[in-house]
C-alpha cells in the first residue's frame, strides 16, 4: 500500500516545480512529499471532528500550517509538528499573517517523536505506513481522543464517520474520523 500510496503522490506532482524556493506542492521531505489538504477538506475534517473553542487539536506533519490555522479560527488551541524547516517558517508566517499565532503554535520537529497525549484532536494527512507507524501512540491517547485523517484511513480500525468534501479538493475529497476507545485504540 505504501508503494502504491507513494507512486501515487509521485505521479500527480512529478512536475510540481522542483526548482521553486520554499515550499511548494511536491516538496520531498523526511517521511513523504508535502501535498496539502485542500481547504474545503480541512473544514470538512474539522467539523467533523466537531472541532471547538475547548480543543486541543494536533497535526503531525503539519505542512504549511492550514489544519492548525483553521483550527485556531474556531477558536482551538493547536498546534503543528513540521520537519521541514522552510515548512514550518512558511506556517509560522501563515499563522501570523491569518491573525492566529497566539492560538496556532509550531514546532521544527519529527512527527514520530512529537508528545500527542494532551491532544483531544489529531487533524492529519498522511501515508498509510505513516499512520500504522503512529498507531501505537493512537492507541494510548485518552479514551475520546479524536483523530481524523485524509484520504487513507488507519489500518485495522473502522470509521465512526466517512464525510465526502464538496468543491474544489481534487483527488483529496474523503476524510475518516476515529474515537480513540470506540472505533480504535485500547
Amino acid at each position: 500500500m505504501r508503494n502504491l500510496a507513494f507512486g501515487l503522490f509521485a505521479a500527480l506532482f512529478s512536475l510540481a516545480g522542483f526548482a521553486q524556493p520554499g515550499p511548494y506542492v511536491g516538496q520531498p521531505g523526511k517521511d513523504v512529499i508535502w501535498v496539502p489538504t485542500p481547504q474545503v477538506l480541512v473544514e470538512k475534517m474539522l467539523d467533523m471532528a466537531r472541532v471547538t473553542p475547548q480543543d486541543y487539536v494536533m497535526d503531525l506533519g503539519s505542512g504549511d500550517g492550514r489544519n492548525v490555522i483553521a483550527a485556531a479560527k474556531r477558536g482551538a488551541r493547536a498546534l503543528g509538528v513540521e520537519y521541514d524547516r522552510s515548512l514550518y517558517q512558511a506556517a509560522v508566517r501563515n499563522a501570523r499573517e491569518a491573525g492566529v499565532a497566539e492560538r496556532a503554535r509550531f514546532v521544527e520537529g519529527d512527527m514520530f517523536e512529537a508528545d500527542i497525549s494532551a491532544a483531544t484532536v489529531l487533524a492529519l494527512f498522511l501515508l498509510p505506513d505513516n499512520l500504522q507507524k503512529l498507531k501505537p501512540k493512537f492507541e494510548r491517547m485518552k479514551p475520546g481522543t479524536r483523530i481524523v485523517v485524509n484520504a487513507f484511513p488507519i489500518d485495522g480500525w473502522t470509521a465512526k464517520e466517512t464525510g465526502t468534501a464538496e468543491g474544489d479538493c481534487g483527488s483529496w475529497c474523503t476524510a475518516y474520523l476515529y474515537i480513540v476507545g470506540e472505533t480504535g485504540g485500547k
